[in-house]
């Protein structure tokens, strides 16, 4: 996947927070796919999200 320059500076910045919270706790530092994976399921914990310019309702087929 071929994210934008802005993209993976995001990715970055949320990583290492994530990171520096995960240290503080005493658990292992989380690869950037692992982060993407929370992104994701995050996502699909919502009731909508705004993609592409469109709200996708959540539960919904077709």
């Amino acid at each position: 996947m071929k994210l934008s320059p802005q993209t993976r500076d995001i990715l970055r910045q949320y990583k290492a927070l994530v990171n520096a919270q995960r240290r503080t706790n005493g658990l292992r530092e989380l690869r950037t796919e692992e982060i993407m994976d929370e992104i994701c399921h995050f996502m699909t914990c919502q009731s909508a999200v705004y993609i592409g310019g469109h709200f996708i309702k959540q539960g919904r087929k077709g």
